[in-house]
């Protein structure tokens, strides 16, 4: 997959006549994108037009900078989809400040797509003003149906809800893979080691949507491994309680040092809350029960 940068101050966009396109921010590339861009690719080479960064968050809408999935993790998901071209647009507010008209004219238009898909909620243009109407004007347009499971529409927003809760298994069915969150092993203060469960602590390099506090089985990808894990969403309050809660993995079946690492982090099952133990052997056989646990329900 090619990725193209584009920065409305410095357009660089080569002309495509022979290419679908489609539309939106895909922040985690749920189910309901992953059918529209599906369609795309079925009837040819295919371009995702996304930003860097959410326009909600430049507007001010957003005060919190989190996303479910990473640029890279997106592109990932883009390239296995059978995506041929990545477009991002760096957000800025004079990109914001176009037109639908100028939307049109000094972007879409420089790609010249065959064929354009969008999602029924998709808008453009200066405070949203542009839809689908406007884009039928030019183009052959394709409007996907938001998707529904269970009764409830598939969105960003309330996978974001369901991450924030734990309801990890619920955000996998929605995602169509785990939730990840990729980050650098960090220097912690080996309390997990003296007790013989050592963990890694997890710096994480975007600014995900964090889960909810709380323990929970999933997976570990080291370079082409993966291993089986406890995942600790916690201010850790048994040793020297933290302010604010830190992601830290127990692997399973690994051996070595993971400092200075790039490692990702796959959720799997909230399995219990945190909770302050009233000794430290209470806390270690609370650990041996939950990696018992991890053993036997991870495949």
């Amino acid at each position: 997959m090619k990725i193209i940068d584009i920065d409305i101050k410095e357009l660089n966009i080569l002309e495509n006549n022979n290419i679908n396109l489609v539309l939106g921010f895909f922040d985690g590339v749920h189910i309901g994108h992953q059918e529209m861009i599906k369609k795309a690719v079925e009837s040819g080479d295919t371009a995702v037009m996304t930003f860097d960064i959410s326009p909600s968050f430049i507007l001010g809408k957003t005060i919190k900078y989190s996303y479910i999935t990473s640029l890279f993790d997106k592109a990932n998901v883009l390239q296995n989809l059978g995506v041929k071209y990545l477009y991002i647009l760096r957000m800025s507010k004079l990109l914001l400040e176009l037109t639908k008209e100028e939307f049109i004219e000094k972007i879409i238009k420089k790609i010249n797509p065959k064929r354009i898909y969008i999602g029924e909620d998709y808008r453009f243009g200066k405070g949203g003003e542009g839809s689908a109407i406007d884009l039928k004007k030019e183009f052959d347009v394709y409007i996907s149906k938001l998707v529904e499971l269970n009764g409830e529409k598939v969105s960003s927003r309330i996978i974001r809800e369901h991450i924030a809760s734990g309801n990890m298994q619920l955000v996998e069915t929605e995602l169509n893979r785990p939730y990840q969150v990729t980050g650098l092993v960090i220097e912690g203060a080996h309390n997990g080691k003296k007790l013989g469960f050592p963990t890694a602590n997890l710096e994480l390099t975007y600014p995900y949507v964090l889960p909810k506090v709380g323990v929970y089985t999933g997976y570990v990808k080291l370079l082409s491994s993966k291993y089986k894990a406890i995942i600790s969403m916690s201010t850790h309050p048994t040793i020297m309680e933290l302010n604010d809660p830190i992601i830290e993995v127990h692997l399973l079946s690994y051996k070595g040092d993971l400092y200075g690492k790039e490692i990702e982090v796959q959720f799997k099952e909230y399995i219990r809350d945190i909770k302050k133990f009233g000794t430290l052997e209470e806390l270690t056989e609370q650990l041996t029960k939950d990696s018992e646990y991890a053993k036997n329900t991870l495949k």
